[in-house]
């Protein structure tokens, strides 16, 4: 208990030294996604638009790669803590989900914000937020210890990399979520089980181009273990989820952005 209220204050000191508005331009590329009615928290490594009524994140951003390290300085100067044993309840929301309610559930607690990748760009304190349960949705262990932890692997080992002249890619935005395109009951305290999740990636490759996108949309039980057997347009996304990325752009470059779909190099592919 005690380790759960120090977290809570840690994070309310770090919104308040460093404001809400520049972590939000700090974590996201053309702005925090509109559409969806949500609870915006902010933590240390991330932001999350949570859904009281849905029990669920509807959207997780995050940023790795090249964050200016003089902005977190202050990491784990405070308290650190272990990796914890179970998932907290984030009591800044209503809905206030535990850990039990996944318990003999049939699925994982499925990290949005990933652990290894925020404990290792932000440091300790921001890896116990993503033990928040306002940052998980339920996933099946053939997703969330399939395709998609291959997926986040990917993400933090070869696209996001140090701002080095000899890498490609040197920043990396992520929108993360659940989609309930079909319904699939719930579990636990009446928690809707999503029938998909979604992962939009932002980035660009080399120093002087521009900014492009690959999305994917992952089935509950995925029978490809290939990334772009689920590659989407953003578009495709923000119909599925009622969701508005980007919406800070204009419409141009949004169009640019959000209606082809693209392989991991931001090739243009049908």
């Amino acid at each position: 208990m005690k380790k759960s209220i120090g977290l809570f204050l840690y994070v309310s000191l770090i919104a308040q030294v460093y404001g809400q508005e520049h972590l939000a331009s700090l974590f996201t590329y053309g702005g925090l996604p509109q559409g969806r009615e949500v609870k915006i928290l902010y933590n240390k490594g991330f932001i999350v638009g949570y859904s009281n009524d849905a029990k669920n994140p509807m959207w997780v951003c995050y940023r790795l790669g090249n964050v200016k390290k003089s902005y977190f300085k202050a990491d784990t100067t405070f308290i650190k803590w272990e990796r914890p044993r179970a998932f907290q309840i984030d009591s800044r929301t209503s809905a206030k989900i535990k850990h039990e309610d996944y318990s003999g559930s049939g699925y994982d607690r499925g990290h949005m914000a990933p652990d290894a990748a925020i404990q290792a760009q932000y440091g300790q304190a921001a890896l116990l937020e993503t033990y928040l349960m306002s940052n998980i949705i339920p996933q099946h262990r053939d997703l969330n210890r399939g395709i998609w932890q291959r997926l986040e692997s990917y993400a933090r080992k070869t696209l996001s990399q140090d701002d080095t002249e000899e890498k490609e890619v040197n920043d990396l935005f992520v929108i993360t979520g659940p989609v309930f395109k079909d319904e699939m009951g719930t579990i636990g305290n009446e928690i809707p089980i999503p029938s998909h999740s979604y992962k939009i990636f932002a980035y660009q490759r080399g120093y002087r181009a521009t900014i492009k996108t690959i999305a994917f949309v992952f089935p509950q039980h995925p029978e490809s273990s290939d990334f772009m057997d689920y590659v989407k347009s953003v578009d495709e996304v923000e119909v599925l989820t009622g969701i508005d990325f980007f919406p800070e752009l204009s419409e141009a470059k949004q169009r640019n952005l959000e209606s082809k779909k693209r392989d991991f190099k931001l090739n243009e592919i049908n």
